[in-house]
């Protein structure tokens, strides 16, 4: 798809998501700037009143059509409390929508934008030190403690590569 037509309808289903979350922000290759992304990535922290609100919010979507459940590679449908495999019903293009916390927002935005030689290469590096990627965490574990990243900047930085930008990753 197209990326103005695939950022659209993010950024349609991020205004539909958003009142049920404390932060959301499109991820991927939508945010990489990529010409035909092949879905549609939303980060999030969901909001908690008494129950998982973007899960609520998900269900009234699926109820009206707007998303569906899409299956993995396997054949399992996929929606857990932190990855949830979705289709947009109307254009056929798959929604990922990955739930994180306030703690791990940085390293989550940097794992969740991308692109997968970017990852491998910050976690590939870090190895190289001796360290832990934490890419469901919020830094590395090093022998001498842990790092926490507040930044995406940091999560380049704290492993001695420069920073870039979104659409600069691969």
């Amino acid at each position: 798809m197209e990326l103005e037509k695939a950022r659209a309808i993010a950024e349609e289903l991020k205004g539909l998501l958003e009142p049920a979350c404390d932060r959301i922000e499109v991820a991927g290759s939508i945010r990489r700037q990529k010409p035909f992304p092949n879905d549609i990535e939303l980060l999030c922290i969901p909001r908690f009143v008494g129950v998982d609100q973007l899960d609520r919010e998900i269900g009234a979507l699926v109820i009206q059509r707007v998303l569906g459940f899409r299956r993995n590679k396997l054949g399992s449908r996929v929606y857990g409390p932190k990855n949830k495999l979705m289709l947009h019903i109307p254009s056929g293009i798959g929604v990922d929508i990955f739930s994180t916390d306030a703690e791990c927002w940085s390293v989550a935005l940097v794992v969740r934008t991308g692109g997968e030689r970017t990852n491998k290469r910050i976690a590939y590096t870090a190895l190289k030190k001796g360290w832990r990627f934490r890419a469901y965490g919020d830094g590395f574990d090093t022998p001498d403690g842990h790092i926490r990243c507040s930044s995406e900047r940091e999560v380049f930085e704290a492993v001695d590569l420069s920073y870039l930008e979104p659409e600069e990753r691969e």
